[in-house]
């Protein structure tokens, strides 16, 4: 590039894509997602985790996303990033420096001097070719990067939040549902302990009902277990030392699963490269590359500065001499083997491979949001299909049961319809804590959406 190009273009020898892009088809990214099967929120809430109308999942997360220590950690970095923005600039600037000195001198006969200097040394490196500039902004998107890290790092903690606590509800529901369960293999127990006493009903059948009760009642500690371990998961969660929090009892043992809302429109592929926290810190950190290639290329061309001192000298109490002068420095590149061309070269190598990087991301970013849409749809086909059985196995269960009132059957036939709807009951309440997960995951694949990023963090 010669040097009358360069002037024309402000002096600027590289110029930087502020908006870089995967390397794909632009046309095969503005396809929509498949969950047009689907009813569809027109706009996605914000935050994400408001959509549950969950008062209490809300307070939580925004509990854990204040006290949480590994979101607080990486909001530390934003401090640092933005301490080096201003390193990177002060050369901008002239830099004023202040010296003085003080000195004693005796003789033979012990007579003493007395002198002292005083001045001022200023210089200031003229960014004639952007290089200081450059560096400055490649510092500005770093700092950006790290922004989005942290919002990043908060969608993901919100999300772990949001499945451990459906978790938690879903295992209070199992231990509700066993309660209930329990209940009802009690009364059968009676039931077939009083026709045997009766001789209308043998052993056998005592022995089987009794096997079931026990069986459902084995279920409990582990529930019990799995729902003492999610709340301590909680706690670590939310900044809180595990199993020092007073837990208020506000969660009966009937608590029931809210069916999730209408489905957020997710948009076409391309939307991801704004909503995601991660694609835009590598969005980020692809720029402040780029930038830093502009201060490789401005390297390799002459630094002129410009400078001065003046000093005062005195025989104290007096001044003696002011001396002052002024410098013009240019300083080019004539020989250096290569070097500085091989470091654009590097940092242009560096950009691209950092775009590959972003096109790799954006890709592993619509496959979590298609497979997440599928994985729900899959689950709501799934629970018609639990309702229907669990229908089918009731009118079983109350056919079985009139047979076996009337001596028509013996008692087989109920406890097999007993057992198959009480393994249904619990199935369906999987089903309805993993419709309720895969939204979360959902959510996090769309990238929330998040409180804005101007947010100030700690």
């Amino acid at each position: 590039m010669s040097p009358a190009c360069i002037l024309f273009q402000g002096c600027v020898p590289h110029q930087v894509n502020s908006s870089p892009f995967p390397a794909l088809d632009e046309a095969s990214c503005i396809a929509s997602f498949s969950n047009d099967t689907l009813p569809a929120e027109s706009a996605l809430p914000c935050p994400w985790w408001d959509s549950f109308h969950d008062e209490d999942l809300s307070c939580l997360v925004t509990t854990a996303l204040e006290k949480n220590p590994d979101v607080r950690s990486i909001s530390r970095r934003i401090e640092q990033a933005n301490a080096r923005i201003v390193q990177a600039g002060a050369s901008l600037f002239p830099l004023l420096d202040g010296e003085s000195e003080a000195q004693r001198s005796w003789d033979v006969d012990g007579d003493y001097t007395d002198e002292a200097s005083f001045g001022f040394n200023l210089n200031w490196e003229i960014d004639l070719w952007g290089r200081i500039r450059s560096g400055r902004k490649a510092r500005i998107n770093e700092a950006e990067a790290t922004v989005q890290d942290w919002m990043s790092a908060r969608l993901i903690l919100s999300a772990a939040v949001a499945e451990t606590w459906f978790a938690i509800a879903e295992q209070r529901g199992q231990l509700a549902l066993a309660r209930e369960q329990i209940e009802v293999n009690q009364t059968l127990l009676d039931m077939t302990e009083l026709r045997f006493g009766q001789g209308q009903n043998t052993v056998v059948g005592v022995y089987q009902q009794q096997a079931q009760l026990e069986a459902i009642l084995a279920l409990v500690p582990d529930i019990e277990s799995r729902i003492e371990e999610l709340e301590l998961v909680l706690d670590a969660l939310a900044g809180q030392v595990p199993g020092k929090k007073n837990r208020k009892k506000e969660r009966s043992d009937s608590y029931a699963l809210l069916s999730p809302p209408p489905i957020p429109d997710a948009g076409v592929p391309a939307d991801l490269l704004c909503r995601r926290p991660d694609l835009r810190a590598q969005r980020a950190r692809i720029v402040a590359l780029d930038y830093e290639v502009g201060e490789a290329v401005a390297d390799r061309m002459p630094r002129f500065s410009i400078g001065g001192s003046i000093t005062a000298a005195s025989a104290v109490p007096g001044i003696e001499s002011l001396v002052g002068d002024a410098i013009a420095n240019a300083v080019g590149p004539i020989i250096d083997a290569g070097d500085r061309k091989a470091e654009v070269r590097f940092r242009r190598a560096r950009v691209k491979e950092e775009i590959d990087v972003y096109t790799a991301m954006f890709l592993d970013a619509a496959r979590e949001v298609e497979t997440a849409l599928i994985r729900e749809r899959k689950i709501a086909e799934r629970i018609q299909l639990q309702k229907k059985q669990l229908e089918t196995t009731r009118k079983l269960l109350r056919e079985s049961r009139n047979q076996y009132s009337q001596g028509a059957t013996d008692y087989l036939p109920v406890l097999d319809a007993v057992a198959r709807l009480q393994s249904l009951e619990r199935d369906f309440l999987f089903s309805q804590r993993e419709m309720l997960s895969a939204r979360v995951v959902l959510h996090r694949a769309l990238g929330g959406p998040m409180p804005d990023s101007t947010v100030k963090p700690h």
